[in-house]
């Protein structure tokens, strides 16, 4: 084909294995625009969203324009680890907080955009919505398929502690040293109410009762750092020393990777807030707070196992 000023004319529909021979004027029907969006009206950048076994079209998905922020985000992020890497903390430390602010900027203004219509007509007589949220949806399977991922980083941190208990007979030192009961109890108590908060925002958005939906959300926010706190308290009171043996440091490293999560999922929960107050989310188009309660599912099992193993199995062991 000729060098054109685009990749695709349009997204051509294939059925077969060789499209090539079995469809007769496949090439010349994809550049002159006879399949799936052929033009851009609106002025977006657009793509189709399909069913993974036959590639059936569901969603028109509208994606993020041009934009320097993604290089700038990825070049801090690179940064904060390079300069980590040299023990250059502070500079590590701004580095990884304008990467942060970049991120943040580039998905409040180029991500879940709520469309002026519901559906658009996207070539061959296929009427398609333009926003979806859910399992439906591809922002929703990004980060079930990243949880997924991290889960199995935690787990590997908890196939640690088992580790060394099965090589080191005085791994759970007798009695154990910490992080006692209290603290780690309470922090689990906190940090599940917060979760079942954001699950009730989630309804709550969805029945359109904003003032329900904000009160959740930001009594879970205070939850959530209050089982912080308390979840750092349990190694710190009982004056855990990271350095001084294997035991009390992978206790930190769990509590340290869970509370890191927590503040994570605090910022997701103040972002929804946001959204919403400022018109950029609504009862319908509630791809963000789903997309959070989903987060915080992973986040309330990695809650609970933290504590069973941190204060359940030293009564155990």
């Amino acid at each position: 084909m000729p060098d054109k000023p685009w990749g695709v004319r349009s997204i051509p529909e294939i059925d077969s294995r060789y499209p090539l021979r079995d469809q007769p004027n496949f090439v010349r029907d994809v550049d002159e625009g006879r399949f799936y969006l052929p033009d851009a009206e609106e002025g977006k950048r657009e793509t189709l969203i399909s069913t993974t076994i036959d590639a059936r079209p569901i969603q028109c998905l509208r994606v993020t324009g041009p934009s320097f922020l993604t290089f700038w985000a990825a070049l801090f992020t690179g940064g904060s680890f390079i300069f980590a890497t040299f023990h250059f903390w502070w500079l590590a430390l701004a580095s990884g907080a304008l990467a942060f602010v970049f991120l943040l900027t580039w998905i409040w203004t180029g991500t879940g955009t709520i469309p002026e219509k519901e559906t658009k007509n996207v070539g061959l007589g296929l009427e398609l919505p333009l926003y979806l949220s859910g399992p439906a949806s591809a922002g929703w399977w990004a980060v079930f398929i990243t949880m997924l991922g991290d889960m199995v980083a935690f787990v590997s941190l908890v196939f640690g502690y088992f580790f060394y208990w099965t090589v080191h007979e005085d791994f759970v030192p007798q009695p154990a040293p910490g992080p006692g009961l209290f603290w780690p109890l309470l922090a689990a108590a906190l940090l599940v109410a917060s979760w079942i908060l954001t699950a009730l925002a989630r309804r709550w958005n969805a029945a359109d009762r904003s003032g329900r939906y904000y009160l959740a959300l930001l009594l879970g926010v205070g939850l959530s750092l209050a089982g912080t706190a308390a979840l750092l308290a349990g190694p710190w009171v009982t004056g855990l020393d990271p350095v001084s043996d294997v035991y009390p440091a992978i206790v930190w490293v769990l509590v340290i990777w869970t509370a890191l999560h927590v503040g994570i999922g605090a910022l997701m929960q103040l972002y929804c807030v946001a959204r919403r107050i400022a018109g950029r989310m609504s009862a319908r188009h509630d791809a963000e707070i789903t997309n959070t309660l989903l987060f915080w599912h992973f986040l309330g099992i990695t809650v609970v196992a933290t504590v069973a193993v941190i204060a359940g199995f030293p009564l155990l062991a």
